[in-house]
């Protein structure tokens, strides 16, 4: 793998790969792999700065592992938040519902940039609209 981001980088430039003699060829293996590309770390640090200055709000007393928010024009919310229950209780972790027809759950979805039901939010992520419910799951078992 090593190699070919050196192959790469160097068939830009006036060296052709075949160019490459064998000092070359070992120092590319021994190099350390390239840092992960990370195209959403800003997005995901904003998105749980938020979270944190909003705990309080989302996640209440004592504290709940996962927060969804529904409300009357969500028509698959109603199943969805008794599934949501069902899996959490499995897992041993607690649910807060959070009903966006209240205007102030409607303003703390604003305040989140959260437009659509259902939503979720956990201490690390949020998730906007539905997501199968395996994918909750694995994520609760983080």
């Amino acid at each position: 793998m090593r190699l070919w981001f050196l192959l790469c980088a160097c068939i830009g430039s006036s060296v052709q790969a075949q160019d490459l003699g064998l000092a070359d060829r070992l120092r590319a293996l021994a190099a350390p792999d390239p840092a992960p590309l990370d195209l959403y770390g800003d997005e995901a640090l904003h998105d749980r700065d938020l979270i944190a200055r909003h705990a309080a709000a989302l996640f209440g007393t004592p504290a709940a592992q996962i927060v969804m928010f529904t409300g009357s024009g969500c028509v698959t919310c109603p199943a969805l938040a008794t599934n949501l229950t069902e899996m959490a209780k499995r897992q041993g972790v607690t649910v807060n519902l959070l009903d966006s027809d209240d205007p102030a759950i409607a303003g703390l979805m604003a305040q989140l940039s959260l437009d659509t039901v259902p939503s979720y939010v956990m201490a690390d992520r949020m998730i906007r609209g539905d997501i199968p419910m395996f994918v909750l799951e694995r994520y609760l078992g983080e």
